[in-house]
Order: C-alpha cells, then structure tokens, then sequence
C-alpha cells in the first residue's frame, strides 16, 4: 500500500549501479580517443606534452564515467595506439619510441586509475547521500506516525 504521509512518498530504495556492458563501453571509449586525438591534432608537434595531456584526459574521464576496469584496459591500449601512430608517427605508423613511450604509457595507466578513484569516490557519496535521506525519510515517517497515533488515541 502506497500512501502519501506529510508531502512526501514512503521511502523506495535507490538504484545507482551501472549495468552497461563492456563492449559498448570500449566503444564509447573508443569515440572518446578518437575525438580527443582530433582536438589534439591540432596542437603544434612541439608542445606533445599538451598533445598527449589532452588523450590522458579523455582516458581519464572515461574511467570516471564509466569505472569499468575491463573496459578501460582496452580503451587505454587504444590510446596508446591512437597517440603513437597518429599523433607521435603523424601517418599512423605504429613504432616504439624507447625514449617517450613507457612514460605515456604511464601517463595513460595513471589518468585512467585517477579516474577510476574519481569516479568510485563521486559513487560512494552519492551512496552514502541517498543512504542518509532515506534514514531521514524513515525517521520523518515514524516521527508522523507516532505523532498520528498520540492524536488518534
């Protein structure tokens, strides 16, 4: 029985999981490189830290939309492909680069877990927020009842 008590509903339990599969996030995060490799393209070949800055921020925004660990996994190697072949190489020649490539592969691992961390600790509170309002909600629920009780007795 649903009843509506003092303006507000009772209490109905909050569902924030994601329930999205992996292949469409590697393929969200696919689009994700893919774009901010064309809005890098356009920063001179001399400044490659602010090159690369921008394919880290788009491998970190990922994880904290999505914080899918499998699915970022993939979408980190593909920006390391994306960067190397097209934004280090300029032709889409894939080659290491025993100088640059182990740090933008950390750079890649870094942003992507910072992001991870960003993104578990906004769900968290959004957890913990939505946890406090219903045990508020609860309390109000009682406080009105016990209230209804002492004037109907």
């Amino acid at each position: 029985m649903s009843m509506k008590l003092g303006g507000r509903w009772p209490i109905t339990p909050v569902q924030l999981d994601n329930n999205t599969p992996v292949g469409i996030n590697v393929g969200i995060g696919s689009v994700m490189i893919v774009a901010a490799a064309l809005v890098a393209a356009p920063i001179p070949g001399a400044d490659q830290p602010a090159r690369l800055g921008v394919v880290a921020g788009a491998v970190g925004l990922f994880a904290a939309i999505t914080v899918d660990q499998l699915a970022l996994a993939g979408v980190v190697v593909l920006g390391w492909l994306v960067t190397n072949g097209f934004l280090e190489n300029h032709r889409g020649e894939l080659s290491w680069h025993s100088s640059s490539d182990p740090y933008l592969i950390t750079l890649l691992v870094i942003a992507g877990a910072v992001g991870l961390a960003t993104g578990e600790a906004y769900r968290g509170i959004r957890r913990l927020r939505a946890q406090w309002r219903a045990e508020v909600q609860l309390q109000e629920f009682t406080a009105q009842f016990k209230e209804k009780e002492k004037h109907d007795a």
